[in-house]
């Protein structure tokens, strides 16, 4: 039972260096998210390049990083998904809200719970850059 993981990919998003950074401050580290990013996200992933293609085919399960109803509606519009596709990810963050690059954790193991075996899924966090990292798996 759980998850193979078949691959991952680093998708960066080309002129979007400011909309996410991470700096070492005097009480550790300080992030700066530009109100931008779902724009920008949900521009780059309606783009769609070669590699972006390539990293969702066949894709059943989306274990989206829930980073708030912004974020969500940019991926969800911007890859064309239905909007049942991004169900688990909505019930995370109505439930724990965005506690950062875990919560994508949480998503997975609701996807683990509901999904049947073989079924091909792809989970997506987004950080500094404005990169997209994407981790592709089956579910077991």
């Amino acid at each position: 039972s759980g998850l193979a993981l078949d691959s991952f990919r680093a998708l960066p998003i080309p002129e979007t260096r400011g909309l996410i950074t991470w700096r070492i401050g005097e009480q550790g580290f300080d992030m700066m998210l530009s109100g931008q990013v779902p724009g920008e996200l949900g521009q780059a992933l309606k783009s769609s390049n070669a590699a972006v293609a390539e990293a969702l085919k066949g894709v059943e399960l989306w274990a989206v990083h829930p980073g708030g109803r912004t974020i969500l509606d940019a991926v969800e519009e911007g890859l064309g998904l239905p909007k049942e596709a991004l169900a688990a990810s909505r019930a995370v963050l109505g439930e724990f809200g965005n506690t950062s690059s875990s919560t994508v954790m949480f998503v997975l193991q609701r996807l683990m719970m509901q999904s049947h075996k073989g079924a091909r899924g792809c989970a997506m966090s987004f950080g500094p850059g404005l990169t997209a990292e994407t981790m592709r798996f089956t579910a077991a």
